[in-house]
């Protein structure tokens, strides 16, 4: 159980020698009895299976009831009655490990119970991942790091037991010789940080359109490059984006735009991760914002689930084939298409952990609204002697030259006190702003958890004028289950008139728009700026409001209602956000109704659609009794209006196809009455498809109404350079997996969706867990006829942003059913036969199958203990026999 666990299966060959040989009815009867008959002491009969002794191998392992063969087994492990992990151990015959077996120990208690004659073979390092205290047992943690220990023969009462039949591995050591640690811990010294390496990851996605009305073309590109290298814990990181538009008539424009550019690294004594770069400033006490220079803070990745936060969900709807565009801190952080109807975006890495998500929904034909998503950490609860904290320092950075970069630093602190309350607070300091904040927040049990918070800051704005002002902030969340009512988050800030923040002081300018991305629609006309980007610091915020509440109704459904309400001092106007929807199954049919709602302080309108959806099995219209479960062809329908009277109707099917599942598509036909909106009433349709391959995924879509037509594209993918060369695949997240098994070409890999190993036996998982065990798994069923693996899956724990390597053995060779003699009869019964890459057991007849077996060779055989019983093969396979499977021949064995 070292760093990458290989999870090495049970041995093949002799499964297949079991299979393949053809014992003698009365034998093969007396071995399948063996463990129905486990409660008597048995003893394995030779002459049952031979007349003649010397035919039989020395089987005397098999003589106890229950005894099983040492080896290597994927087993469940248990400490003291709780699950603790899935391994692969190896267990070795414990009368053959020195001072240790199933004897009783000083206090009368066995330390092996169970009748497999087996041992777990378990190192000091794997005792330490366990959890046991090693510097309480001197004597076990003086043993030599390869050496395997029965805990019962250092540890008074404490024990071991193998049941094979459930693969479940018992261990039982007393409570005060095992660390406490939360459920979920993985050992630091399990962490991987991962390997040297180049990556690359691109998304590329685009539209072309034109407006039948106009005669009018217009296209749109978006480029997204995440650039790094990753050298020993170090990461360096550039994210950067393009994106360009154009019109027939009008020009065109692009820009790149720099996200971030860093360097970071893990400090696993500290739980914490150092930054030197680009980045965003912890959300959760003050407002979020980018800045370059230098960022030591807690990461609660390095901490088990359950003391980990959440991260958002953007949900909304769409007309038509639509754009969604997602910034925070005015980056545009994330771009994707959707098709008409509700969509879910749960795939979502903000550039910080905190600040307003700003969704644009961007239509077919131009048309866009904009909702805001508040993001902000529920209360700021730490367990009992946590300490969470955030410092930072460098310049304020915006990607808008609205902005000066004035030098600021700033501190965060949340410490968890007894009576499950928390202490917070920070400072900020900058050129033109000072802040200071005290809160405390305290879980109330069976009420919920509250927080609240106060903030005192000194600015200078942009005309030189200075204020002084107070904030205070309550957050507040519940979970009433016998309800089925959730408070995700309820907030409430109000702020004096001289209240403001650091991105304010910032600014040059007193009002005006943030950000220059004016664009045309498919006819031409200037799109309407998002209501968001307006700022007037003359009307400063006064308070705020927001909630996010869902409520369960068991069978019938649930209803969820998210909403803020900002107000501004000088002004009686707000900006508001409303979100509400209803969601349920009815038999095999699922449906969605929805409502929004927003207004911007600057809107002289509102925006508001409503929305009914359904989806339903496909085959659940046909006769007779269908399986509608798994992946299959479904039947959606979608129903919009909005405040303009823009009604839609839109029907189609959607499915996935391939064996992986890795092909979606999608066809929808739909009518839209225009309203209030003005235009012609008509027609739409649209299709769409989606492929996920080993090196990247594609996407292709087409859509027409009456006034347009558009041709939307997207690809994106991947590639790693590293010690063994270059290996493409799917687009990489933050931390990914390097699938190696050279060897074995066009093996899928069942943790990732399309993926498979190139032809020299590479492949890129792109996803991991950080700080989580990720076990990594091929679908030996791709392997060829002339491939072999010794293991298939492996266990990694990857720290952030790694790059981990994941080793498989591949061995290609031919398969063998060959029959063996010795001094002309055939080798005994329950022979062991090993080669290089291969082992077996012989049974009736000598016979024996091998598997990876090279062209030519030396095999060693053994029956018993004596010189007399052992003997070696040297065999050689022409091209021809190396084609076929299984190859069949016989061989002479001769004297060692």
């Amino acid at each position: 159980m070292k760093n990458n666990h290989q999870a090495r299966r049970k041995t093949r060959s002799s499964a297949m020698t079991r299979r393949q040989a053809t014992l003698r009815p009365l034998a093969a009867l007396i071995l399948l009895a063996l463990p129905a008959l486990s409660s008597a002491e048995m003893y394995f009969p030779s002459a049952l299976v031979s007349g003649d002794p010397g035919m039989v191998a020395d089987l005397s392992y098999l003589t106890p009831a229950g005894t099983q063969m040492p080896g290597t087994y994927e087993v469940e492990m248990y400490l003291n009655g709780n699950w603790l992990a899935a391994r692969s151990v190896r267990f070795v015959a414990a009368d053959s490990v020195a001072d240790t077996g199933s004897v009783e120990t000083t206090d009368g208690v066995k330390d092996i119970r169970d009748a497999t004659g087996l041992m777990a073979c378990l190192t000091p390092d794997d005792w330490r991942d366990i959890g046991l205290k090693m510097e309480a047992v001197p004597a076990m943690a003086g043993l030599a790091e390869d050496q395997c220990i029965s805990p019962g023969r250092y540890i008074s009462q404490a024990y071991t037991a193998f049941d094979f039949e459930k693969m479940r591995l018992d261990i039982s050591i007393p409570q005060a010789m095992v660390k406490n640690q939360p459920r979920g811990w993985i050992p630091p010294e399990r962490w991987d940080e991962g390997i040297n390496a180049l990556l690359l990851g691109y998304r590329l996605n685009g539209s072309n359109s034109h407006s039948r009305s106009t005669g009018m073309d217009s296209s749109n590109l978006y480029l997204n490059l995440d650039n790094g290298i990753n050298i020993g814990a170090w990461r360096l990181r550039d994210n950067r984006t393009w994106s360009r538009y154009s019109t027939t008539g009008g020009g065109s424009r692009s820009q790149w735009d720099r996200l971030n550019t860093y360097a970071e690294r893990a400090i696993i004594p500290l739980r914490s991760q150092l930054l030197l770069g680009e980045s965003t400033t912890d959300g959760d006490l003050f407002d979020a914002f980018s800045f370059k220079g230098v960022r030591l803070a807690t990461d609660d990745s390095m901490y088990p689930d359950t003391q980990r936060g959440f991260a958002p969900l953007v949900k909304g709807s769409a007309f038509s084939n639509a754009r969604v565009s997602i910034r925070q801190n005015g980056n545009l952080m994330y771009q994707t298409f959707v098709p008409p109807g509700a969509f879910v975006i749960d795939d979502l890495y903000p550039v910080s952990t905190g600040g307003d998500l700003d969704v644009t929904v961007t239509e077919a034909d131009g048309t866009a609204r904009t909702f805001v998503v508040p993001y902000s950490s529920v209360p700021l609860l730490q367990r009992e002697g946590r300490l969470r904290y955030s410092i930072a320092a460098g310049r304020f950075r915006n990607t808008s030259d609205r902005y000066d970069d004035p030098e600021f630093a700033q501190g965060t602190l949340q410490w968890g006190l007894p009576y499950n309350t928390t202490a917070y607070g920070g400072i900020q300091m900058a050129e033109k702003y000072q802040a200071g904040m005290v809160g405390a927040g305290v879980n109330m049990a069976r009420w919920g958890a509250l927080s609240a918070d106060f903030t005192h800051a000194s600015s200078e704005l942009a005309d030189g004028s200075s204020h002084k002002g107070q904030s205070v902030r309550f957050l507040y969340a519940r979970s009433m289950s016998s309800l089925g009512t959730t408070f995700r988050l309820a907030g409430y800030r109000y702020s004096t008139r001289g209240f403001h923040t650091l991105d304010e002081t910032a600014l040059k300018g007193m009002s005006g728009w943030l950000y220059d991305y004016d664009t045309l629609d498919a006819e031409g006309r200037p799109v309407e700026r998002p209501y968001t980007d307006y700022y007037n610091l003359y009307n400063t915020k006064k308070s705020r409001m927001q909630a996010n509440i869902s409520q369960r109704f068991g069978r019938y459904g649930s209803l969820y209602l998210t909403g803020t309400r900002q107000s501004y001092w000088n002004s009686d106007r707000t900006t508001d956000s409303l979100m509400a929807g209803y969601s349920a199954t009815l038999g095999p049919l699922n449906y969605n109704l929805s409502w929004s709602y927003s207004k911007g302080s600057n809107q002289a309108h509102s925006d508001r659609a409503a929305y009914l959806s359904f989806s339903l099995p496909f085959s659940a219209l046909l006769p007779g009794k269908q399986d509608i479960r798994g992946p299959q062809t479904r039947l959606t329908g979608n129903a919009s209006r909005n405040g303009n009277g823009r009604t839609s109707y839109t029907g189609g099917l959607s499915g996935t196809l391939l064996e992986d599942h890795n092909l979606s598509w999608n066809v929808q036909q739909g009518y839209t009455r225009q309203g209030d909106n003005g235009g012609q009433d008509g027609g739409s349709g649209s299709a769409n498809i989606d492929y996920r391959g080993t090196y990247g995924s594609t996407s292709l879509g087409y859509s027409y109404s009456r006034d347009y037509r558009q041709m939307n594209y997207g690809i994106s993918g991947g590639a790693v350079m590293h010690r063994n060369g270059l290996t493409l695949g799917q687009q990489p997240g933050t931390t990914s997996i390097l699938v190696a098994a050279p060897g074995a070409a066009g093996v899928p890999v069942s943790n990732g969706t399309g993926v498979k190993t190139d032809w020299r036996g590479y492949a890129l998982l792109p996803y991991s867990s950080e700080y989580r065990e990720t076990r990594v798994e091929l679908d030996v069923a791709g392997l060829d006829e002339q491939t072999e693996l010794e293991e298939t899956s492996v266990r990694v724990v990857p720290t952030r942003g790694a790059l981990v390597r994941a080793d498989f053995k591949a061995h290609s060779g031919a398969r063998v059913l060959m029959r063996l003699t010795y001094q002309g009869k055939p080798l005994p019964f329950g022979t062991t036969v090993t080669a290089a890459n291969s082992s077996g057991i012989t049974g009736d007849d000598g016979v024996v199958f091998l598997s990876g077996m090279e062209s030519e060779g030396e095999l060693q055989a053994q029956w018993g203990s004596r010189v007399s019983q052992q003997c070696t093969v040297r065999y050689r396979l022409t091209e021809q026999q190396m084609q076929q499977s299984p190859v069949q021949l016989s061989e002479v064995c001769v004297q060692r």
